[in-house]
């Protein structure tokens, strides 16, 4: 899928194993938020480490880019 951004044109390719991580992070961070607004027991406890936890899987997922085995 093409689109036109800004006069660039940006394209976006995620392998099977980059869209896991993609993903594994999403699902963190929105367990980190829901944690911030509700109250849920292990989630409100630990939102700070899950909110991390969920970049740090992004980060990974961004340095490992295109690597393969």
């Amino acid at each position: 899928m093409d689109h036109q951004v800004g006069g660039f044109l940006s394209v976006m390719k995620l392998s099977a194993f980059g869209l896991l991580l993609f993903f594994v992070s999403a699902a963190l961070v929105m367990a980190s938020v829901l944690g911030y607004f509700r109250d849920v027991p292990y989630l409100t406890e630990y939102r700070y480490w899950l909110a991390l936890g969920g970049y740090g899987v992004m980060v990974l997922g961004i340095v490992f880019k295109g690597q393969s085995h």
